[in-house]
C-alpha cells in the first residue's frame, strides 16, 4: 500500500473515531447537563433546608435567651429564698430566746405565788394568834375589872 492510501485510511479512521468521540462527548455532555439539572434541584432543596435550619437556629436562639432569662429569675428567687431562710432562722432564734424568758418568768411567778401562799397562811396564823391574844386580853381585862370592882 502506498503512503497516500495509508494516510487516507488513517485520516478516514481518525474521522470515524472523531465522529464516534463527538457522539460520545455529546452523550456525556447530555449526561452532564442532566446531572447539572439534578444538582441545581438538589442545590435548591439544600437552600430550602438551609433556610429552614436558619429559622430553627433563630428559634433555638430565642428559646435559649428565654431560658437564660428564666435562669436569672430563678437565681433571683433562690437569693430571695436564701435571705428569707436567714430571716426565718433569726426569728426562730429570737422566739426561742423569748420562750426561754417566758419559762424563767413562769418559774419566778410560780415561786412568788408559792411564797405568797405561804405568807397568806402565815398571816392567817398570825391573825388567829392576834385574835387569841385579844380574846385573852379581853378576858384578862374583864377579870381585872371584876377584881377592881370587887375591891
Amino acid at each position: 500500500m502506498s503512503e497516500a492510501k495509508i494516510l487516507e485510511t488513517l485520516v478516514s479512521r481518525f474521522d470515524q473515531l472523531d465522529k464516534r468521540l463527538d457522539n460520545k462527548f455529546d452523550q456525556i455532555d447530555k449526561r452532564f447537563d442532566q446531572v447539572e439539572i439534578k444538582l441545581e434541584e438538589h442545590d435548591q432543596r439544600f437552600d430550602k433546608v438551609e433556610n429552614k435550619l436558619k429559622e430553627h437556629d433563630q428559634r433555638f436562639d430565642k428559646v435559649e435567651n428565654k431560658l437564660k432569662d428564666h435562669d436569672h429569675r430563678f437565681d433571683k428567687l433562690e437569693n430571695i429564698l436564701e435571705e428569707q431562710n436567714i430571716e426565718l432562722y433569726n426569728i426562730k432564734s429570737i422566739l426561742k430566746d423569748h420562750d426561754n424568758r417566758f419559762d424563767e418568768m413562769r418559774y419566778t411567778i410560780k415561786k412568788i405565788h408559792n411564797q405568797t401562799v405561804r405568807l397568806s397562811i402565815g398571816q392567817s396564823e398570825l391573825d388567829m394568834k392576834i385574835d387569841k391574844l385579844k380574846n385573852s386580853n379581853n378576858n384578862n381585862r374583864e377579870k381585872n375589872e371584876k377584881n377592881i370592882n370587887s375591891i
